[in-house]
């Protein structure tokens, strides 16, 4: 069997076996080897840093796009009459999925918007319940409040940057909370203790922020009928905690990663993937999510036998 076909960790087992009863004469060129990829590493340590700071510059250039985006979705602005000069091809697996009965039934649940609406409404939400990650995140009674929001930006610092989420005013958020904001501070070295693990920066730690509720507003928390313990006693509400997307900006504490429990490292990790999908995907490229034109395949990865499903519904 060829170590590229056996399970990652089976795999290590069998190559540092093979390296540690290697002739003595060879080891110390390993090792020679292995310091050679440590000054790799620096290397790419500058590399990706300064990528990171192109990153930026290039950024700032489009905020002028950013705010056309912001003024079409909110309806200030009506753009004119635009023709398509890009191609698309044709996809006669999706024309097959769209002549099915169960798509049929499946977009007759599509809200009915009318023609004279303005702007495009409801567009972050849609973003965000488009791409599963950060659907997931998403609750029913989440969505009247995510209808205001009115933009997704990003602003960059030299080792962290904030995603900042603008909101219209509404009846959920008191006005010094329309701006809710998440930052995700970076490292830009490798670990010192697993330098040869090194990819590129890797997101350490967030910090949310706090979030100003009106009265009776909180989508974080839900009132429930309490029954005390002794017998022919009324129930008495309770306020418990419940799921929701703006628990996103109360993020677990841990300024040490590897002392976290199981759990919260569980919860972070997803934190920081959907912090780098907003920043390098979702903002820039909103339009592209909203029309499909960019569909995240985890759903798919989570659900291998949904293709197989679809196709065998269409025969």
């Amino acid at each position: 069997m060829s170590p590229a076909d056996m399970p990652a960790r089976s795999r290590k087992a069998f190559l540092q076996h093979m390296v540690d009863n290697l002739p003595k004469s060879l080891h110390n060129r390993i090792m020679a080897l292995k310091h050679n990829q440590m000054q790799q590493i620096k290397i790419s340590e500058q590399f990706f840093r300064e990528v990171y700071e192109l990153e930026k510059r290039f950024y700032v250039q489009s905020c002028v796009l950013f705010d056309a985006r912001r003024d079409i979705v909110d309806g200030v602005v009506e753009p004119p009459v635009t023709e398509r000069y890009w191609h698309e091809e044709s996809d006669e697996v999706l024309e097959e999925i769209k002549a099915t009965e169960e798509f049929h039934q499946l977009i007759k649940h599509l809200p009915q918007i009318p023609e004279n609406v303005r702007g495009i409404p409801r567009f972050w939400l849609t973003v965000f319940r488009n791409v599963p990650l950060i659907s997931d995140l998403v609750q029913e009674h989440d969505e009247p409040l995510l209808s205001y929001l009115q933009d997704v930006r990003i602003s960059y610092s030299p080792d962290s940057y904030t995603i900042n989420f603008a909101f219209q005013p509404n009846e959920y958020l008191h006005m010094s909370s329309l701006m809710l904001t998440k930052k995700y501070y970076l490292r830009h070295e490798a670990d010192k203790e697993y330098p040869f693990l090194f990819e590129g920066p890797e997101i350490v730690r967030c910090e949310g922020c706090n979030i100003h509720w009106r009265d009776g507003s909180n989508l974080t928390l839900q009132t429930v009928e309490h029954k005390r313990s002794r017998k022919r006693s009324r129930c008495v509400p309770k306020v418990m905690p419940r799921e929701s997307f703006f628990r996103f900006f109360s993020p677990p504490q841990a300024l040490d990663l590897s002392l976290a429990d199981e759990k919260t490292k569980l919860v972070l990790g997803n934190d920081f993937e959907v912090g780098y999908l907003l920043r390098t995907q979702i903002v820039p490229k909103a339009i592209l999510f909203y029309t499909g034109d960019l569909v995240d395949n985890m759903n798919d990865e989570l659900y291998p036998d949904a293709a197989s499903m679809s196709s065998s519904s269409m025969e």
